[in-house]
């Protein structure tokens, strides 16, 4: 499979259809992902309760990837998120970038940019006004 393939599969199964037991196929055991929190989210574990916390905030997921680019053992998705938030019932769009490497098969390492400030505006966890 090739590498742009491997992480179509990743958005679709995980994010799309909530397929949890992809996780510990397609991830290295030791895959460390930045971007998700302060502190770099280390292991499968980790990332699979990063996972349960954002479906407990967010249904109906949808991850669009507008482009995929790979280059040697480099996949960069450019994404379009749709979802509704579970607490409000407000629709919910925004975007991100994603750098994954993969090692053998697996995602050994990932660099997420998502654009949670709009995110975050949509629900009303913050206001515009504490922007300013």
């Amino acid at each position: 499979m090739e590498n742009k393939d491997f992480m179509l599969r990743w958005y679709n199964e995980l994010w799309n259809q909530g397929d949890e037991s992809i996780m510990d196929q397609m991830l290295h055991p030791q895959v460390k992902v930045y971007g998700l929190s302060p502190e770099p989210t280390v292991g499968i574990d980790a990332f699979k309760q990063f996972y349960k916390n954002f479906r407990n905030e967010l249904t109906d997921i949808h991850i669009t990837i507008d482009k995929n680019i790979a280059e040697s053992d480099y996949v960069v998705s450019l994404c379009t998120a749709t979802a509704k938030h579970k607490q409000s019932g407000k629709r919910v769009s925004f975007t991100g970038t994603s750098i994954a490497q993969l090692e053998n098969g697996k995602i050994i390492c990932g660099w997420n940019h998502f654009d949670f400030l709009t995110l975050n505006l949509q629900i009303g966890k913050i206001t515009p006004e504490q922007l300013n």
